[in-house]
């Protein structure tokens, strides 16, 4: 097995099971709700989503972004393009409050389904090939991936692989982030089980 089949068998079920899983049970209000001013559910969906987004189709093949491509920036009525990261807190409840809760599952699997169809068209030959500075510079700064907050993400992606960045933007930062949801669910009643 290379790393681009081991890729694809660990995103299969985490892309089934952030919305399958979070979901379950919850009310569109509870899956906007951030107990104790924890990021909802919605929230951090959306946050994984843009960041799987930008780290395979941009940092990993340098193409185009799901976001762009199924115009899924107005259909779930975002105001911002970034990923989130540096948010504020006014900024992270504005944006639970408001996104569109149908749209973003939507813009989820359409990410995961373009992710699977780039590994597998792709393979994992060039995951060895290090992010030119420039490309790094055009998505962060540029492009508007990341907010103005996000400034010190430049310097740590600075040196980093294409599979890096896929590994890390599309599979260990969604793993992390969909236990954080696990513990909104918890704190809203729905223990893990």
């Amino acid at each position: 097995m290379d790393a681009a089949e081991f890729f694809v068998m660990r995103h299969e079920p985490l892309h089934g099971a952030m919305t399958a899983t979070l979901f379950e049970g919850l009310s569109e209000a509870q899956i906007r709700a951030r107990p104790h001013g924890l990021n909802s559910i919605a929230w951090l969906l959306w946050h994984v989503a843009r960041a799987e987004d930008i780290g395979v189709n941009r940092f990993g093949v340098d193409g185009r972004e799901v976001l762009d491509d199924g115009g899924w920036g107005r259909r779930i009525g975002l105001t911002r393009r970034d990923l989130g990261t540096g948010m504020t807190a006014d900024e992270v409840g504005e944006l639970s409050d408001n996104i569109d809760v149908d749209a973003l599952r939507g813009y989820w699997e359409a990410t995961g389904r373009r992710t699977v169809e780039v590994i597998r068209a792709v393979g994992s030959t060039s995951w060895g090939d290090v992010v030119p500075p420039e490309q790094i510079q055009r998505i962060v700064h540029d492009e508007g991936g990341y907010s103005p907050n996000a400034e010190w993400t430049a310097p740590f992606y600075t040196g980093q692989t294409r599979g890096w960045m896929v590994g890390h933007l599309g599979l260990t930062h969604s793993y992390g982030h969909f236990f954080d949801a696990r513990t909104v669910r918890g704190m809203l009643g729905f223990p893990g089980r």
